[in-house]
């Protein structure tokens, strides 16, 4: 999906963000994949990226350090779930439930990586959709 598609399929479910809020620089990017040692999907860097216009229930994680949504960034849930000991090295968080539950996805498959749900309760995680493209298409199911 281009960005123009990523945008198209959140005007539909989604209402516009009231504020200014900046989007990930190219460097913020680039140190948020070496650390996992994933280059992400484009799907998911566009929905990030996009984040800064949208409303959106629950917490999309912030790759930016800058004026945010106020939610954490990935690498500090990453660091603080990783300190609690059950999480696994290689789920990247992007989005949390606001119950502990997140979706993430996996630097071991990345750029091709599924989106997995992970349920802190029953400390798993299953695969929701193949692909960053294929959770977004279903995006609008899941929130309504």
């Amino acid at each position: 999906m281009t960005r123009d598609e990523v945008a198209n399929l959140l005007d539909g479910i989604l209402d516009k963000e009231i504020g200014n809020l900046d989007t990930p620089l190219a460097s913020e990017w680039d140190k948020i994949e070496k650390k996992f040692g994933c280059q992400f999907p484009l799907e998911f860097k566009f929905f990030i990226e996009l984040m800064s216009e949208y409303s959106f229930p629950g917490d999309i994680l912030n790759v930016s350090n800058g004026k945010t949504n106020g939610n954490d960034t990935i690498e500090f849930t990453y660091d603080y779930e990783m300190k609690q000991g059950v999480w696994k090295e290689d789920f990247i968080p992007f989005y949390s439930i606001g119950n502990g539950d997140y979706f993430c996805l996996l630097s071991s498959e990345c750029p091709n990586t599924g989106v997995y749900y992970y349920s802190h309760e029953e400390n798993n995680i299953e695969k929701e959709a193949n692909n960053f493209e294929e959770w977004l298409i279903r995006l609008p199911a899941f929130l309504s």
